[in-house]
Parts: C-alpha cells; structure tokens; sequence
C-alpha cells in the first residue's frame, strides 16, 4: 500500500507540475494574443491613415480635373461665342455694303432717299465695326444699357431683328 501512496502522491505532484505548467503556456499564449492584437490595431490605424491620404489625393485630383474641364469648356464656349460674333459683325457690314449699293442704284430717281438710306448703311458699318472690336461682356453691357435708357426701342429693335433674320433663314432654305 505504500508504494501506491507514493505513487499516488508522485502522480499528483506531477499532475500539479502539468497545471503550472498549462498555466504558463497560458500565459504565454495570452501575451502573444495581446501581441497579436496590438500589431492589428497599429495594422489597421496605418491602413486608415493611408486610405485617408489617398482619398484626399483623388479628392484634389477630381477637384483638380473638374476645374480644368470647366475651364476648357468656358474657353470653348468663349471662343464660339467670338467666332459667331464675328461672323455676325461681318454679316452686318455685309449688310450695309448691300444698303449702300441701293443707295447708289437710286442716287438719280431720288439722290434725297439715297442720302438717307446710304446714312442708315455708315451707321449700320458703325455697329458691326463696333460688334467687331468689342469682347462680348462688353457688347452685353451695352445692349443692357441700352434697353434700360430706351426700352420700347430695344424691344422694336428685337422684333425688327426677328423679322430679319426669319426672311434670311426662309430665303437660305430655297
């Protein structure tokens, strides 16, 4: 019996060094998951910091392209806007070259209607010289002025033009 006894006894000393040993195993195993966690976390925040800086890179790049777009389409839109007035203020003194070769046509039936007539062709001349030399901010600034002084004037004006350019656009389709 007392050889069981002391087996018994050297089985739970045994069994007593196992569990402290489990213990320390534990405890390792438990520093190396706060490792683990730790390495994550700064894993995670360095993840975070870089997507931050690449979301504010494309952010400024988007900012960037959408203002170069904008600025080409307003450069664009400007240089049509110029091509079209000039071709506009050519059309007027087209206009008036024609004016004034009535006005020569009728020079000995009525050299007074001519005189009048040739009158309305140098200031038709005028406004397309003028057209012509103006940025189109500034033509818009005048006609604004102008309607604000004569209102009844701008808008017979309007409808005279609208006359006019109706029987060009009809007499272009045939």
């Amino acid at each position: 019996m007392t050889p069981s006894k002391t087996d018994n006894l050297t089985g739970s000393g045994s069994s007593d060094s196992s569990w402290k040993t489990g213990a320390s195993a534990d405890a390792q195993g438990s520093g190396k998951t706060e490792e683990a966690i730790g390495k994550l976390k700064s894993s995670a925040s360095d993840t975070l910091t870089n997507l931050k800086g690449a979301a504010a890179a494309v952010s400024t790049d988007a900012k960037d392209y959408a203002g170069s777009v904008a600025s080409d389409a307003a450069g664009a839109f400007k240089e049509a806007v110029e091509s079209n007035k000039t071709a506009g203020a050519d059309a007027i003194a087209n206009i008036a070259h024609s004016v004034k070769e009535a006005a020569d046509g009728i020079e000995k039936q009525s050299p007074q209607v001519a005189g009048m007539v040739r009158s309305a062709a140098e200031g038709v001349e005028r406004i397309s010289t003028d057209i012509r030399d103006r940025n189109v901010g500034e033509l818009f600034d005048s006609v604004a002025k102008f309607a604000q002084r004569q209102p009844a004037a701008f808008f017979g004006v309007g409808i005279l033009a609208g006359v006019m350019l109706t029987r060009f656009m009809r007499s272009s389709d045939k």
